[in-house]
């Protein structure tokens, strides 16, 4: 071999060996690079799955806390936990103002800022977090109860069971002024009630007596009655009087009604609202006078015997809830719709004056000698709010 051959030969080999180091070192710098990639990636997913955790947990901070209201409508909380199964927790602030009739200045968490509740709505905020004081997430909604109008029906007395007692020759149920044949009654199951007269049509589901003048009565379709809706009702109207304000008086089960209470000219549509948080029996000479559109609930039993009354203002379409059974053995006069749980019973020596839907049965018991009841028709196409589920009505994460 000469000597140029060897040369050319030892150059080829040096750069071989030039070239294999710069591809291992490329490849060596590509890997390095994919594996900081790979770690980046998995950094970044690992990052995405914390916050997703973090999100979720504070939903889970939400939703129960909706639940909680959906329960009862006058709840409130203050950082309040709770856990989940991957080891997230989470903790929720709720200020009530369902029942208010005005704003309420609280403090979001986020700005420190004072910011004003509306109405009828609640305030949520919750706060999830993972372990090892991982990023947290938070939630905020401002809520609101929905509800569906309730029609009553037009009658002088609705049961959701039977109407059934007896009255004397000389009681009846008189229609709301002389000639008019409207005091209508309905039963649906059946009619067994024997009064002096009807002044109107006897209608039930299943059979009627004498008191219906036609056949066409029988077999008349049930009417919708609220009663499975009455804990609702008494749940909102229990807040908005709790919440107070110059249109709603709410009565601890331990207290006493007053003897008179006027509900202003300037009280909203829905008028004022009274709540005795318990049962209320009156006797002897006792006498509870409304004005203006009120309504009343009695969370319990009603009962008047002797010379007691309850009366209302006439033509205000006031409404008397009960959420129990409602036994009117006083004087009578109303002058609201009774609308009881239970069974109403009218009896005693007064005329009772307005209109009854009973949940279970309308007793006609035995009236006095100047009994029986007379039907208001200005007390037509009264409605109430029936309270639904809350619902969001803004939100927002952070």
């Amino acid at each position: 071999m000469n000597r140029t051959t060897a040369q050319t030969h030892r150059t080829s080999r040096g750069f071989a060996m030039v070239f294999t180091l710069f591809i291992i070192t490329l490849l060596l710098v590509i890997g390095l690079a994919m594996l900081g990639v790979s770690q980046f990636s998995s950094q970044s997913t690992e990052n995405v799955e914390r916050k997703q955790n973090a999100f979720d947990a504070a939903e889970a901070g939400l939703n129960t806390a909706i639940d909680k209201l959906d329960s009862s409508s006058t709840f409130t909380a203050t950082a309040t936990s709770g856990y989940l199964s991957n080891n997230y927790t989470f903790k929720y602030t709720v200020v009530n103002n369902l029942a208010g009739g005005a704003a309420k200045n609280t403090t979001d968490p986020i700005t420190g800022q004072t910011v004003a509740i509306p109405p009828a709505r609640a305030f949520i905020y919750s706060t999830g977090e993972g372990p090892n004081a991982f990023r947290a997430t938070t939630v905020e909604a401002i809520v609101k109860q929905t509800g569906t109008q309730f029609n009553f029906p037009n009658d002088a007395i609705d049961a959701g069971l039977d109407i059934e007692g007896t009255w004397n020759h000389k009681e009846g149920i008189s229609g709301s002024a002389p000639g008019l044949n409207n005091a209508n009654i309905h039963a649906n199951h059946n009619v067994t009630a024997s009064v002096g007269f009807l002044q109107g049509t006897s209608t039930a589901s299943g059979t009627t007596d004498s008191l219906n003048k036609t056949p066409a009565g029988v077999n008349t379709p049930q009417r919708t009655l609220p009663t499975a809706n009455m804990p609702n009702f008494v749940a909102a109207e229990k807040a908005t009087a709790q919440a107070g304000g110059p249109y709603a008086l709410y009565i601890p089960s331990t207290g006493t009604v007053p003897s008179k209470y006027d509900c202003p000219n300037t009280a909203p549509s829905a008028g004022c609202v009274v709540f005795l948080d318990g049962p209320l029996a009156i006797s002897g000479s006792q006498t509870i006078t409304f004005t203006g559109h009120v309504t009343f609930v009695v969370n319990g039993n009603y009962t008047a015997t002797g010379q007691s009354q309850i009366s209302f203002q006439d033509n205000t379409k006031s409404l008397f809830a009960v959420n129990g059974n409602a036994d009117d053995g006083g004087l009578g006069t109303m002058y609201a719709l009774i609308w009881a749980k239970g069974d109403v019973t009218l009896h005693g020596n007064g005329f009772q004056k307005g209109a009854v839907v009973a949940g279970g049965n309308a007793i006609l018991n035995g009236a006095g000698s100047s009994g029986g009841f007379l039907y208001d028709s200005t007390l037509a196409n009264i409605s109430v709010n029936i309270p639904g589920h809350i619902v969001v009505s803004a939100y927002g994460e952070y």
